[in-house]
């Protein structure tokens, strides 16, 4: 029997190579599914209603000028889908004044001014720098005192170290990225692209 199979190998190889890219398939499978399933429990700011059928993860940077092109598309896909829940995923990559925007964003949450200072943050083209972000937060009424402290709050680097973490395992390389459903959806998408895409997830 063992030859049999040897000799069949030798003479059939597409055998074991159609073996392998279906074994490689099932495991990046696999491996999308524990990253999804990780992602969810994540604390990361979302916009969502209680009968949501779609989820879209949005990995974005307030440096990324891609990622500030594509913002009111997701407002707008909200704003007109009520069954959509969008999820912000703070991914930091650019460079250092990355990282504080998004430690000063999730800060802002626990005033419940999130959505707001990502907002201004998203629409500003210049440079990011402390004395930006806290314009921005006395902008909005923000107390500093309280923006300072919570910025330092060592479970806001735990949030942004998890998003950095699912990124990397599911080769997120660049910003903006989206998760729409089960599908992952690389570079800028127009309102459009992002209405297509959840309407073949509830196909799917």
């Amino acid at each position: 029997i063992n030859s049999f199979i040897n000799n069949f190998i030798l003479k059939n190889p597409q055998v074991i190579e159609k073996a392998l890219q279906n074994l490689n398939l099932e495991r990046s499978k696999n491996n999308f599914e524990i990253a999804l399933t990780e992602l969810r429990k994540i604390p990361n700011p979302k916009l969502s209603s209680t009968n949501s059928d779609v989820t879209i993860y949005e990995f974005f940077d307030y440096n990324c000028g891609y990622c500030k092109s594509v913002m009111q598309n997701i407002f707008n896909v909200y704003k007109k889908d009520k069954k959509v829940e969008i999820v912000f995923v703070e991914y930091p990559i650019l460079s250092n004044s990355s990282l504080s925007a998004a430690k000063a964003s999730l800060a802002a949450r626990n005033q419940k001014k999130y959505f707001e200072f990502h907002s201004k943050l998203m629409k500003h083209t210049g440079k990011i720098d402390d004395k930006l972000l806290l314009s921005f937060a006395k902008d909005l009424k923000i107390d500093t005192k309280k923006l300072k402290s919570d910025y330092s709050n060592e479970k806001l680097m735990l949030i942004i170290n998890k998003n950095r973490e699912i990124a990397n395992r599911l080769n997120l390389r660049g910003t903006p990225a989206f998760i729409i459903g089960n599908k992952i959806y690389p570079g800028a998408m127009s309102e459009k692209d992002i209405k297509k895409a959840i309407a073949l997830e509830r196909k799917r």
